[in-house]
């Protein structure tokens, strides 16, 4: 009930919408509901005397059946009307929660994607809200209301004409209110069940096409078919079970109450007849008829709906979920990074309250150094930048930036005064100048040409026939890792960073392309402090401090020589790169 209640709460946005559309609702009810009478004056004072007297009733039937045209055509306009106004205000809801989800989802902190994986997160902001749209604020809110006003214009019209027929058909309503009680209880069961396997079947599609170059590289397509299988027969399971109570407790059940509906009505009549007591004319028992479908064709419409009602439910619960999963905690005061001194003043952290991946991490960059972070996969090298970049806090010591604890201050700002360039450089839909700027008016078109050719990457501008406003596709999948790389630089630079983190950035590309990104990085180096991590220890020969990790500690730090010379783990690691690089020559 919860769950409705907040859905509804939503309706505020497009009152006035709704309420326009279930106006015209219940003015087309009553001219719908209008047809019967004509229909019985038609047959009792029409057809009936002409048969029995021989005249013709000629002005009467017009009358009539101009009258009837005109309620049919009013009917009509009103509903048509009426949807339209239904379906914008549920398209916009839709829009609303939509545009919520998507704000929240950036407000979230970085390690709920960590658990979560992308297609399930996709599954509720698209497939679960669209199920909101079609199946409550369509179905439920539009059919369940106009089936509900027709429930009550119809039993108020059979009592307006036979109170005693009234109170039979009240018999069958017991029967309706434990019916759905019995179906709503099982149908939400399978209803959740259904909207979790589909989420996981979103999620199996979403990392297979992601990972396909893997699986097809590694021969695992009959595995990955396998684990899809097994899913999605767990859905089909579901939906096995759920068709059979469908079928058989709402398709059935509510044709029943509806003949059982004719039945009463037959027996209370036949019985009148049986005594001697006319009880009606010929066309009022055509309109008792009529009105007795009209009563229970909307309640079997009531009946549909409530499966709708229970996966709209389960959809809700779901995007409520995600929308109700607490924000990272954000300070609205700004810092403004000037200088770019850097400390961590004995940082602990860990990803999981069980294991410390950085232990006592203890270092200051002064402004302009380059620092480079060198170890074995797993020391913790990463996790540093993203203590740096506040996608994490540390759970022991603190971060200072210019001398101030980040902590303190919002993660925009922060991240306001970095740059940052990753192994795996990430491009978006777009032109290489949109991702270059990131859409940001603040950087001139003159500005990213400018930053693409510091960076070496002059030859794409005459490469491409459109030059800097060459398309790029997703990922920028058509355009060569060295070139990804070239255009990711010429992001982080664009925005003039004070901070530049350089996140395994010439690990990915050929040797040519990485003496030209060295030569632009040694330019581009001055006056801002550069945090490096490489596995080629050839590229960071030159930084101001070598920090060595281990297993989540700083085992050594100094220069390159100095490190050398101490003869310890830096100095075995270049060693080593030493020789295969003598080995492959």
């Amino acid at each position: 009930m919860k769950t409705v209640k907040r859905l509804l709460s939503y309706m505020k946005y497009f009152k006035l919408y709704f309420a326009i559309g279930i106006g015209l609702v219940i003015l087309s009810m009553f001219s719908d509901l209008a047809g019967p009478i004509i229909a019985q004056r038609v047959i009792d004072n029409v057809i009936t005397p002409a048969a029995a007297e021989g005249n013709a009733y000629t002005d009467v039937l017009i009358r009539l059946m101009a009258t009837y045209f005109g309620l049919t055509v009013f009917t009509v306009i009103t509903r048509y009307i009426s949807s339209i106004y239904r379906m914008r205000a549920a398209n916009g809801i839709i829009k609303v929660i939509r545009d919520q989800l998507y704000t929240h989802i950036q407000e979230l902190p970085i390690n709920y994607y960590d658990n979560l994986p992308a297609g399930k997160i996709v599954a509720r902001i698209t497939n679960d809200t669209e199920n909101l749209r079609q199946q409550f604020y369509v179905a439920t809110i539009g059919q369940i209301l106009i089936n509900t006003f027709y429930v009550i214009g119809a039993y108020i019209a059979i009592a307006s004409f036979h109170t005693g027929l009234a109170l039979v058909l009240l018999l069958l309503i017991p029967l309706m209110y434990f019916w759905n009680k019995f179906y709503t209880k099982y149908a939400s069961v399978f209803n959740r069940q259904e909207r979790e396997l589909n989420s996981d079947i979103n999620a199996k599609l979403n990392e297979s096409i992601q990972g396909m170059q893997i699986i097809q590289a590694f021969e695992q397509e009959e595995q990955i078919q396998e684990e899809f299988e097994v899913t999605n027969e767990k859905w089909y399971e579901v939906m096995r079970k759920y068709v059979i109570l469908d079928s058989g407790f709402q398709w059935t059940f509510a044709d029943f109450l509806r003949r059982m509906s004719l039945l009463l009505l037959m027996v209370y009549f036949s019985t009148q007849y049986i005594n001697g007591v006319l009880g009606v004319s010929v066309g009022m028992l055509y309109l008792f008829g009529d009105y007795v479908s009209r009563l229970y064709e909307p309640i079997k419409g009531i009946v549909q709906q409530m499966a709708f009602v229970q996966q709209a439910i389960a959809a809700g619960d779901r995007v409520f979920e995600l929308m109700d999963m607490k924000p990272e905690d954000n300070p609205e005061e700004e810092l403004e990074i000037t200088e770019g001194r850097v400390s961590f003043n004995h940082v602990t952290f860990g990803y999981t309250e069980e294991k410390d991946v950085l232990k006592d991490i203890h270092f200051t960059a002064e402004p302009g150094q380059t620092v480079a972070l060198v170890g074995h996969t797993g020391s913790g090298k990463s996790s540093i930048m993203n203590l740096l970049f506040r996608f994490y806090d540390p759970q022991k010591g603190e971060i200072l930036m210019d001398g101030k604890n980040t902590r303190e201050f919002s993660r925009q700002s922060v991240r306001r005064g970095m740059g940052i360039v990753l192994q795996d450089p990430f491009l978006f839909t777009g032109t290489l100048l949109s991702n270059i700027t990131m859409n940001n008016e603040s950087i001139t078109r003159e500005e990213a040409i400018q930053a693409l050719i510091d960076v070496g990457g002059a030859d794409l501008l005459n490469k491409f026939e459109k030059g800097i406003d060459e398309p790029v596709v997703e990922k920028g999948s058509t355009l060569s890792s060295g070139q990804r790389q070239l255009i990711s630089f010429a992001r982080a630079l664009a925005f003039n960073p004070k901070i530049l983190i350089l996140d395994e950035a010439t690990s990915s590309i050929d040797t040519e392309t990485e003496e030209i990104i060295q030569h632009a990085m040694n330019v581009l180096k001055e006056g801002r402090t550069t945090f490096i991590i490489a596995h080629r220890l050839s590229t960071i020969q030159h930084a101001d401090q070598i920090l060595v990790l281990d297993n989540g500690e700083i085992i050594e730090q100094g220069t390159h020589e100095s490190l050398l010379t101490i003869e310890g783990a830096y100095s075995e690691m270049y060693e080593m790169q030493k020789k295969g690089q003598t080995l492959a020559s």
